[in-house]
């Protein structure tokens, strides 16, 4: 009896442990362009084997890889695809998964046969779990530029449960600023930690990857595990582990194209993070030295007209500042504590507000944007680039009391962003409703140094047949200005 029971608990383990170890990859993939799509799908299925034998050595439960791993980035899907349960390429994943015993997460390009016999193709992920068995098939909704794709089914299934006690839930790039399905994914009220394959575009001033990847995590309060694809050259780079506390177990950035391997403890969630309180926080200290990666050759595109903005410049000589902003109903506050003894050169800093129409990639978006912004000079065509700065803020706060939109319910989250492309993590989040509106507030809780971007964002949801969410900032994915009521 004495055996049976060990046995019985070492069986158990997986639920009563605190913590799960994830995995993410940051792949850039093997492309040599005379190479067969065949090899290239081989080559880079050797490299995933060596990625999940290097994370079984390190106790990982999952494994991440990013959106186009296997394919590279590719138009015409059609040498690529493959059928899901009838392919070598979908046998290999499953015995990676049984011999390494480990959950598997992996895009691939998939082709099926549609009700009318026609080939379709789709941008697929496929979760496997220890024992190789096929757990979900998600199929990519929002298409950023995929114009040979077809968008797969907006309800169809996106969560799955682990052996370890962790209930998921999975989207792929694009579809992180889309009320469906990064939003709906929360009616299964016991996901608490999200897979996010992707091969993202960066673009300034508001949607970096690692911005994007933290302000999720943090507005929704759920662990993130992201994997992106690895050519900085290209916009493409920025993968980590998140805390729906806003912490940041690891995180990684390069400016050259490179692989790396993430693997951390994970601590689980009985719940999502509550974002209704918002804690007292005193300013401390300046900031030590900052995880300076190199982001010198990493690529970012530039989405920003500056003519549809409200901008107010802040006195940077001043060690106190307030400003208010608005554009139309939209009005946010913010207050700086500003160390004005320590810079080093002139430094240009711009609050500003915008609620109105942008497009991204292959959509008319709508957003409500609060931010304070780096300038490279007085003009304001030059903001929301990236410029050297070397301010320091002792303490940095945006309030927003933001009025309801008569369209659907509203969606916020923070965006930040330093010069190195990261996101600024020693903050706090906070939003609750109140009559015909929604109090959003995000605090720094530790000085920080060369900001680029610092505000809040949120977005409304139209209906279910158009495009909504952006959880980048206060973003509305409507191409219809908000009525307030």
């Amino acid at each position: 009896m004495k055996g049976v029971c060990v046995l019985f608990v070492t069986f158990l383990g997986f639920n009563f442990s605190a913590a799960y170890k994830a995995a993410v990859i940051e792949h850039y993939p093997y492309a040599d362009k005379g190479s067969t799509a065949d090899e290239i799908i081989k080559k880079n299925l050797q490299d995933y084997q060596n990625y999940i034998a290097k994370a079984k050595g390190e106790g990982a439960n999952i494994i991440v890889f990013p959106e186009y791993g296997l394919t590279t980035l590719v138009d015409d899907p059609k040498e690529y695809a493959i059928n899901v349960n009838d392919s070598d390429t979908f046998k290999k994943l499953k015995v990676m998964a049984v011999e390494n015993g480990m959950y598997l997460v992996v895009n691939i390009l998939e082709k099926d046969e549609s009700s009318s016999k026609n080939t379709e193709y789709y941008n697929t992920n496929l979760v496997f779990d220890r024992n190789g068995e096929l757990l979900l098939k998600y199929r990519k909704i929002n298409l950023f530029n995929e114009k040979q794709l077809t968008p797969g089914s907006k309800d169809q299934s996106n969560t799955f449960k682990t052996d370890f006690g962790v209930t998921f839930g999975i989207f792929t790039s694009f579809d992180i600023l889309f009320e469906n399905p990064s939003k709906t994914v929360f009616i299964d009220t016991s996901v608490t930690d999200i897979v996010f394959p992707t091969a993202w575009f960066a673009t300034m001033p508001f949607f970096t990857a690692l911005s994007v990847q933290h302000g999720y995590a943090v507005a929704n309060g759920v662990n993130l595990l992201a994997a992106n694809y690895g050519n900085p050259k290209s916009t493409h780079g920025g993968s980590g582990i998140y805390l729906g506390d806003g912490k940041v177990p690891e995180m990684y950035i390069a400016d050259t194209p490179s692989s790396k391997a993430i693997v951390q403890e994970v601590p689980k969630l009985s719940k999502r993070e509550d974002k209704t309180i918002c804690p007292k926080v005193a300013p401390r200290g300046l900031p030590s030295d900052l995880d300076k990666s190199n982001v010198t050759n990493y690529r970012t595109d530039y989405v920003f007209k500056a003519s549809d903005y409200t901008f107010k410049k802040i006195d940077m000589t001043q060690s106190n500042a307030t400003a208010s902003v608005c554009d139309g109903s939209l009005c946010c506050t913010f207050q700086m504590h500003i160390n004005t003894s320590e810079s080093k050169s002139i430094n240009v800093y711009k609050v500003m507000a915008y609620d109105g129409p942008m497009t991204y990639g292959n959509s008319n978006i709508h957003v409500r944007v609060c931010s304070l912004v780096a300038c490279e000079t007085d003009s304001d065509d030059t903001c929301g680039k990236r410029v050297e700065v070397d301010a320091k803020f002792t303490k940095i706060t945006v309030k927003g009391k933001l009025t309801s939109c008569n369209e659907g319910p509203t969606y916020f989250a923070p965006v930040t962003l330093n010069t190195f492309l990261q996101p600024l993590t020693e903050t706090t989040y906070c939003n609750f409703n109140a009559t015909d509106s929604t109090n959003v507030e995000l605090t720094t809780t530790k000085a920080q140094q060369n900001v680029l971007v610092f505000g809040i964002l949120g977005q409304v949801s139209a209906s279910a047949s158009l495009f909504t969410f952006s959880v980048l900032f206060l973003t509305m994915l409507s191409v219809i200005k908000c009525i307030v009521v």
